[in-house]
């Protein structure tokens, strides 16, 4: 059997769910020298898949790190090291310095890159404003910026271009409302020249690093003249072809310039929370008064790690009759559930206590077991905060130094709770011992709480579409030359 007959078996094993199997394959293969130099890559890339499907935050970095380092092929190699940065932000104590400099050396991968010709300088009545990102189907980012785009429509033309074919009910909807282009199955340079052909003024990428950077890879081509970020992506892209970065003065404090390679360009609040159909059609339910306190993390557990695990047992242990929840929020997989487990076993954590759960299950419902959410640091949550407090539940969580680290600080700022949110673990801890050792007025103002963020700046639409429109307008008229 050859390496590449090796290597399809591998792959087979992950799609079916195998990962152990593959696990053990790829590191025979490796012990016994079989994988050709040149094509070490592809098992890296393997490896991480399986870190990744065990929530193994840690081995997938690593993983992705080797691939990157390992690939010949510059377009495969870009993918990795956008996975890479992604899963960084998830790993405690790296510093925004030490962050800023894995984005650099990321940027060394477009230093020959060849943009698209200068577009001609034409000058529209309305501007053009283009969304690009891997997909438009409902998710977690779809919750802030689809409103957005609907309300940019009054003043600008719209557009939205798709990198797959993928859809659904919230695509078809979305379809109607404004300019949707589909650019699944070209390369990346018709891709760029189909935006181009459009001549779009503002690109707003909504992708970032995630789904291995792939709209980063267009923007790269330069198609339209000013190109920002933000929203779908919580950090630096890294690269100088993005020219501004939506975001606040929680998540970008003054003196945070120096860790961007974009403009920032500071919103009263960076995001804008719209609930979806089935949120907007659930009810609050209330928590039996002689019910134990029940903490509740609902997040993807490749944001959990043993640092994080350690301060939710100290909560527990200063709460004897306490318990926690942890759901994953990304995909309903025993095991990774089974990987948490084992990181309870090992931290001597009470597991009695501790009820894991896969993803993917009535997750509006769930929130009726939970009294107080705690957030994961250092990636902490942007949707899962803005979930829970409209669905009743108040979220502690920790003000971090990068950009990731301060979402959850940025949410709760928006929805006037300032005071829920920690500058350091013993905070958070003696915070979320405060809270539950009042349990009844936490549980008498669930109702409330979701009030509170229908009224608040988190979900005031009006307010966040004027700032957008103000921050797309003047950098625009900065930046909108066509001859540069």
């Amino acid at each position: 059997m050859s390496w590449m007959d090796d290597y399809t078996a591998i792959r087979e094993d992950i799609h079916t769910g195998y990962i152990y199997e593959a696990i053990e394959a790829i590191l025979y293969l490796r012990a016994h020298e079989e994988i050709p130099a040149d094509e070490q890559w592809r098992f890296s890339e393997m490896m991480g898949a399986c870190c990744g499907a065990l929530a193994d935050t840690e081995g997938a970095i690593a993983a992705y790190f080797e691939a990157a380092t390992e690939d010949k092929y510059l377009r495969s190699q870009r993918s990795h090291f956008s996975n890479y940065l992604y899963l960084c932000h998830a790993v405690p104590n790296l510093t925004p310095k030490e962050l800023k400099a894995q984005f650099d050396m990321y940027a060394t991968l477009y230093r020959h890159e060849e943009p698209l010709p200068l577009r001609a300088d034409v000058h529209h009545a309305r501007l053009r404003i283009g969304f690009i990102a891997q997909h438009f189907l409902a998710s977690s980012s779809s919750l802030f910026y689809e409103g957005l785009m609907r309300g940019l429509t009054e003043k600008f033309d719209v557009y939205a271009y798709a990198l797959d074919d993928r859809v659904d009910d919230f695509t078809e909807e979305l379809c109607g409302a404004l300019n949707y282009r589909e650019l699944a199955n070209r390369s990346i340079e018709e891709q760029a020249e189909a935006i181009r052909a459009d001549e779009i003024d503002v690109l707003f990428d909504l992708g970032g690093h995630t789904d291995g950077g792939m709209t980063l890879m267009v923007l790269a081509r330069r198609p339209a003249p000013v190109q920002i970020s933000g929203i779908g992506w919580f950090a630096t892209t890294g690269v100088p072809f993005v020219d501004g970065f939506l975001t606040d003065a929680v998540l970008s404090p003054a003196g945070a310039e120096e860790f961007y390679s974009e403009q920032l360009l500071r919103l009263p609040h960076a995001f804008c929370f719209t609930p979806d159909v089935a949120m907007r059609a659930s009810t609050v339910a209330e928590r039996p008064a002689d019910a134990p306190v029940m903490f509740g993390v609902m997040q993807n557990f490749m944001k959990s790690n043993e640092e994080s695990l350690k301060l939710w047992g100290r909560i527990l242990k200063k709460l004897p009759k306490s318990q926690l929840v942890l759901q994953d929020a990304a995909v309903d997989s025993p095991l990774r559930v089974t990987t948490i487990l084992e990181m309870i076993e090992g931290l001597k954590l009470p597991a009695k206590r501790i009820f894991v759960r896969t993803g993917k299950r009535d997750y509006l419902g769930d929130y009726g077991d939970i009294d107080i959410a705690l957030d994961t640091f250092p990636y902490a949550g942007g949707a899962s905060t803005a979930t829970a407090l409209y669905m009743g539940v108040p979220v502690v969580t920790m003000r971090g130094e990068t950009h990731a680290a301060r979402l959850g600080a940025s949410m709760l700022t928006a929805a006037g709770h300032a005071e829920w949110i920690a500058d350091d673990a013993r905070t958070y801890e003696n915070l979320a011992v405060r809270m539950a050792e009042d349990i009844a007025a936490v549980r008498a103002s669930r109702t409330a709480l979701r009030g509170e963020a229908e009224k608040s700046a988190l979900m005031d639409g009006a307010s966040y579409l004027s700032a957008v429109t103000d921050a797309i307008e003047r950098i625009w008229a900065e930046r909108g030359d066509f001859s540069r």
